[in-house]
């Protein structure tokens, strides 16, 4: 099965095509799709089986398993090729949903899903449901947008490959039109790398594809269109219009071969 994969950005300054070949998103409530990253064409769909509705999905890179929340905040393992999940823990503390999107992210050096939503920052153990309640999302007091409040809407981990040393979180905000980097996860400390330089309209996702060669391909969606992206600068270094695609991309994760 191929993977999907949709908009992220890439950590190289000068970067080139995405290296991952697919990628799986969601659609809808709980449509799983996926997109020929090559081609941008969708190539399949699915329905996760046994939820209302997903609130994001993300890959597990320790285990190389796809998780999902649901709308009640419990977090599920997802077949990618059949839509089959298996409950696998409860949250013990709910996140304030705000009115802005939802965030699904693992982070791969820690193990541990990044769950936030407005400016609340949750911190989650992904097989016993334990929430710690991080630092509110703020801007660094030395940042030119010191002042602003925090609308980001899509966030993305590098070195996304199996358990790593090291890692970075980046955050798409669009209120401000700009990439940034939440440097300081926990505390919510963000710090503006650059803005964009297409528009972002719509739902909008983001992801980093690691290779095992440690090689990061970041992607972002929005408006029926892929880009990938500089993560130095937020420049777009490629766009592609997403073929067979019905709905709006919620989110995404980069699926390893299959």
């Amino acid at each position: 099965m191929k993977t999907l994969a949709t908009a992220l950005l890439t950590l190289a300054a000068a970067g080139g095509a995405a290296q991952a070949d697919t990628a799986l998103g969601l659609v809808g409530d709980k449509t799983l799709v996926w997109i020929d990253t090559a081609t941008a064409q969708v190539t399949g769909m699915v329905e996760a089986e046994g939820v209302d509705r997903l609130l994001g999905v993300d890959l597990r890179p320790s285990n190389n398993t796809v998780i999902g929340v649901t709308e009640g905040q419990a977090i599920v393992t997802i077949d990618p090729k059949t839509g089959a999940t298996t409950e696998l823990s409860q949250m013990n503390t709910m996140l304030p949903v705000a009115d802005m999107p939802v965030i699904v992210d693992v982070n791969p050096a820690a193990d541990r899903l990044r769950f936030m939503s407005g400016t609340t920052n949750h911190r989650v153990n992904m097989d016993t449901g334990e929430v710690t309640v991080d630092g509110a999302l703020h801007f660094d007091a030395a940042d030119a947008n010191a002042s602003a409040t925090p609308m980001v809407v899509a966030v993305a981990y590098i070195n996304s490959f199996g358990k790593p040393e090291k890692t970075a979180m980046y955050d798409i905000d669009t209120g401000l039109g700009a990439l940034l980097q939440q440097t300081a996860p926990n505390d919510g400390t963000l710090a503006t790398i650059g803005m964009f330089d297409k528009p972002l309209e719509g739902a909008v996702a983001m992801d980093v594809a690691t290779t095992e060669d440690g090689t990061n391909t970041a992607w972002l969606a929005s408006g029926g269109m892929l880009h990938t992206v500089d993560l130095a600068t937020g420049a777009t270094t490629g766009s592609w219009q997403i073929e067979g695609l019905e709905g709006e991309l919620r989110d995404l994760t980069v699926l390893p071969a299959m």
